[in-house]
């Protein structure tokens, strides 16, 4: 088995465990971007909170909420502005 399956393996199990916990994984990311936050002075909070909600998506793209759904459909937000 390569390093890629192991990695693939790896984050499998992730996925499976914050379907189980997702309440536990949202607050485990919101902890995380707080502390980078915090550590960075507040420079990059936007791409903060955007690379917290890619890894809260991958964990558990089921646990988006409505409200963050609509907030994602703003024109400029980062998932709908044009690069």
């Amino acid at each position: 088995m390569g390093l890629m399956d192991e990695v693939n393996k790896l984050a499998q199990q992730a996925k499976h465990a914050a379907a189980e916990h997702p309440d536990q994984v949202r607050k485990v990311i919101d902890q995380a971007e707080d502390q980078i936050d915090k550590r960075t002075g507040g420079k990059h909070a936007s791409q903060i909170d955007s690379a917290g909600d890619k890894v809260a998506d991958f964990l558990a793209p089921e646990q988006r909420t409505a409200a963050e759904e609509r907030a994602a459909e703003l024109p400029g937000s980062p998932r709908t502005d044009p690069a």
